[in-house]
């Protein structure tokens, strides 16, 4: 969900990966004191920076705990604040409690990786082709239900599991499934059907019993719809206009895509008895977290709820979420036996950053700062309505990536396909900033008075692409 509603974290546009500019090149490692001091500094600043109400982090290395604290407030007109044990959203997080799940019932021998969708779910005939591995690896090409406008208008009401899937069930597939890469929520709600079907367990309870409770992850629970103080974290998203309370959802939508909440303390527990062979095997565990393939063999960069990373030179297992009211990002760097975890009661508040910071004044990396945000000028009203359109991006392989500017009220949003719409805000020379990452541009390229092009600059990257006919 993002910012203004969305189950899939809050990653930068399109999928990519921002860079900004190192900010300290670190050479000898500090003594555990000087390292506890930096990364509690790095925290502050960032909480200073006004990106979030609330947080709780924690760094674990090996058996040790650098940093395990709460900052700022879980309630603010409360005065509540952030702890230890506060209990959060974490949105797409939630995918590798249902990966993990399914994984264990194809250890157990209940279903294969290659069991078609029509097996369990015969209701949905569209679909019925579809593979278990192709909705676990986002590669089903089943259009996702967080991109429809309809959806996002209501997603305070409560759905029962055909009226959501109602919202794409007419929708062509976005590609032949197995063919191409696209992060999709409607795949990770089927796998909850799917686990309800063979298990014969609402999905909760077997959260609950499979995991939470044998685990001892006591905090860790399907989410509220309100939070239930004084353990769970009031709801805050980050706009524009400043912070607000959080857009109400229905946890019906984000089912087994996005509705888990729970403590930092009861996600280490998870995250450690995770890798450590104590959820799945050790084989599947590798499986789960090296990259798909695509049926021409090419990558997807994603596993199955996680996803393979490299910290400059040392190899990460990484995950985010956002959801109204939470953004997330936890990490896990085996050859250096880290835990970096960063939970927010702030949608839209950016915790990645700061959890790759933590992660590299542990391990001896670069730190990165964020740039300033864009100085925002006057748009000129012929401009504004000049983008408002449909582009095509050529993403890395040549894989087509869709968007689209249109007008939210008076102001320009952006609209990636299976993304939320992200504010525009001008800065001049057809250029314009991107939702609430300084770091990413848009700029438009006009011939003959018309815009028929578009160039996204982010992380040091540049992906071009062309107005749709």
């Amino acid at each position: 969900m993002r910012r203004s509603s969305r189950l899939r974290r809050l990653a930068p546009l399109l999928g990519l990966l921002a860079v900004a500019r190192p900010l300290v090149a670190q050479t000898a490692a500090p003594d555990r004191g000087t390292l506890v001091a930096r990364l509690d500094s790095l925290v502050r600043a960032y909480r200073a920076d006004g990106r979030t109400v609330g947080l709780t982090v924690g760094v674990v290395r090996g058996s040790d705990t650098l940093l395990l604290r709460g900052y700022g407030w879980a309630d603010s007109a409360a005065r509540r604040s952030a702890e230890v044990a506060t209990v959060y959203r974490i949105g797409s997080i939630t995918k590798q409690y249902t990966s993990a799940a399914i994984l264990q019932l194809i250890q157990d021998g209940k279903i294969a990786l290659t069991d078609t969708l029509g097996r369990f779910l015969p209701q949905y005939p569209q679909w019925g082709r579809v593979t278990i591995r192709q909705l676990l690896g986002h590669t089903s090409g089943i259009h996702s239900y967080t991109a429809n406008p309809t959806w996002a208008k209501r997603m305070a009401d409560p759905f029962s599991a055909d009226s959501l899937l109602a919202f794409v069930a007419r929708d062509t597939f976005d590609f032949a499934p197995g063919t191409g890469y696209r992060y999709n929520n409607t795949g990770y709600f089927l796998l909850g059907q799917v686990l309800e079907r063979v298990s014969r367990t609402a999905y909760p309870e077997l959260l609950r019993t499979r995991f939470f409770g044998p685990l001892g992850m006591r905090t860790a629970t399907y989410c509220p719809d309100e939070p239930a103080a004084p353990v769970h974290s009031a709801v805050y998203d980050r706009t524009p206009a400043g912070i607000v309370p959080a857009q109400k959802i229905s946890m019906t939508s984000p089912y087994a895509a996005g509705a888990v909440c729970l403590s930092v303390p009861d996600f280490l527990r998870w995250q450690t008895a995770l890798t450590g062979g104590r959820v799945v095997t050790p084989e599947t565990y590798a499986r789960m977290t090296r990259s798909d393939t695509l049926a021409n063999g090419n990558p997807t960069n994603y596993g199955w709820g996680l996803a393979p990373a490299m910290l400059g030179s040392h190899p990460m297992v990484q995950h985010g979420g956002d959801i109204p009211g939470g953004s997330a990002q936890q990490m896990w760097l085996p050859n250096d036996s880290l835990r970096v975890v960063v939970f927010t009661n702030t949608l839209g508040s950016g915790p990645g950053a700061l959890a790759r910071n933590l992660a590299a004044a542990v391990v001896g990396e670069p730190l990165r700062s964020a740039p300033p945000a864009p100085r925002e000028v006057a748009l000129p009203s012929e401009l504004r309505d000049a983008v408002v359109g449909a582009y095509v991006l050529t993403g890395p392989g040549g894989k087509p990536l869709p968007l689209v500017v249109k007008l939210d009220g008076a102001r320009l949003v952006a609209q990636p396909e299976g993304q939320g719409a992200m504010p525009l805000t001008y800065i001049g020379d057809d250029t314009f900033g991107v939702g609430l990452d300084a770091a990413i541009r848009l700029r438009f390229a006009r011939e003959g008075g018309k815009v028929t092009r578009v160039t996204l600059l982010q992380g040091g990257q540049t992906i071009e692409g062309i107005r749709a006919p």
